[in-house]
């Protein structure tokens, strides 16, 4: 290294700190030594507290019953494999014969009791029946009429082979709402004459079902 390079390295900051650094170190200690005894000697007292629990507010708490896992079922076994037998049977057997309980110990069967009138048998109607007469609609009571009401009765009945309507089978099928209305649509139509239905130009017996509509004008 010739002259100018070794004053210039001499020279240059890197090695001037490096000259220096054990200074450097020493102050930076001593600062730092003195720094943490004057925080301790400033630190203000500290108090403990008391955490410990009151025994006098604890509860006694039962807890569950541990819950038992059952074991696992057992595995299934596999059902045997069916093998022919060697073993000759004697074709000669006899069944003991069985005697039946006596007929005291036989309970008896119930009796139906037969209907004295079957339905009459409903054909169907390729025609059906068209009114022959139709009396007057019955007029609402004045204290219904009073509160316009505007409510609808159909009556279910049955029209005999000759045209006539059958008044023990004839009943309200929806009502209005009005049992007094319901009841006046009922006994009106046991009056209606019918011209009977036809099935192949054979009188038939039907049902019908006719609506008759209560309205305050």
């Amino acid at each position: 290294m010739d002259t100018s390079t070794s004053k210039f390295v001499k020279f240059s900051q890197n090695f001037q700190f490096k000259k220096k650094y054990g200074k450097y170190f020493f102050f930076a200690l001593l600062i730092s030594f003195f720094s943490h005894i004057t925080v301790l000697l400033t630190m203000p007292e500290f108090n403990a507290v008391n955490v410990s629990r009151d025994e006098s507010n604890m509860e006694a708490v039962d807890l569950p019953p541990e819950v038992v896992i059952p074991p696992p079922p057992k595995p299934l076994t596999k059902p045997a494999i069916p093998m022919e037998s060697e073993e000759q049977l004697d074709e000669d057997i006899t069944i003991d014969e069985t005697t039946p309980p006596p007929p005291d110990l036989i309970p008896e069967m119930p009796q139906v009791e037969a209907r004295q009138e079957a339905d009459e048998f409903l054909m169907v109607a390729e025609v059906m029946p068209k009114y022959k007469n139709i009396p007057p609609q019955p007029k609402m009571p004045p204290y219904i009429a009073r509160a316009r009401v505007d409510v609808t009765t159909k009556v279910e009945f049955f029209v005999s082979k000759n045209g006539d309507v059958d008044a023990t089978r004839t009943r309200v099928a929806v009502s209005s709402g009005y049992p007094e209305l319901d009841d006046l649509a009922v006994e009106w139509a046991k009056t209606i004459k019918f011209h009977p239905a036809l099935n192949r130009g054979e009188p038939v017996a039907v049902r019908v079902q006719i609506p008759i509509q209560w309205k305050t004008k």
